[in-house]
């Protein structure tokens, strides 16, 4: 092989760097693969990044870790829509909001598989 075609080599990074690319994941609103191959990051990677993560902030395993809830008042804004009834932000800015005439099987199943990914 000559030097012109070039040979792939993997960088390994810090466990510092993998941090700051952690963070820098959990702010960015990009799917995992999409940040991956923005960063050069190899998938499994920034998934047991994130790992560690949950890990050190929360300091318990995944299923049973807690999480802040906020509770807002309901004030009508004008526009007739009705407001939800439940809405949840994740930390990458995605919403979910569910209205009081959602499905209660509708939304189990969407939680099932939800906890699957």
């Amino acid at each position: 092989m000559t030097e012109s075609e070039g040979v792939s080599v993997r960088k390994r990074r810090s466990s510092q760097e993998i941090k700051r690319l952690v963070l820098e994941f959990e702010t960015s609103g990009l799917r995992p693969g999409e940040f991956c191959r923005q960063h050069g990051l190899v998938l499994s990677s920034l998934q047991r990044g994130l790992r560690r993560r949950r890990l050190e902030v929360g300091g318990q395993s995944e299923g049973n870790r807690l999480v802040e809830v906020k509770v807002a008042g309901t004030k009508g804004n004008g526009s007739g829509l009705r407001p939800c009834a439940l809405a949840v932000v994740l930390a990458g800015g995605r919403r979910i909001e569910v209205r009081r005439d959602f499905e209660t099987e509708t939304l189990a199943r969407l939680i099932r598989i939800l906890e699957e990914i």
